[in-house]
């Protein structure tokens, strides 16, 4: 495996899991939302929480788009 692979693999490593993190935090948003008596701040909070799963699968769809170790480095 070339360094530029292995800089390839680590980097769509480290983007899938800012996406898991992201999810995460989606999931405070939301349960964070259903807790809230105010109904715009729910809407809000749901909507951000929507915003940042949208955010985490193009991250993810973006780090599947980077060559796997066992591809040729192009």
């Amino acid at each position: 495996m070339t360094a530029n692979q292995k800089d390839k693999r680590g980097t769509a490593a480290a983007m899938h899991e800012t996406a898991e993190a992201l999810e995460r935090s989606e999931a405070i948003l939301h349960e964070s939302a259903e807790q809230s008596p105010d109904p715009e701040t729910r809407r809000r909070l749901h909507r951000l929480g929507d915003e940042v799963t949208r955010q985490a699968m193009d991250i993810d769809k973006r780090a599947d788009l980077l060559p796997r170790p066992d591809s040729q480095d192009r």
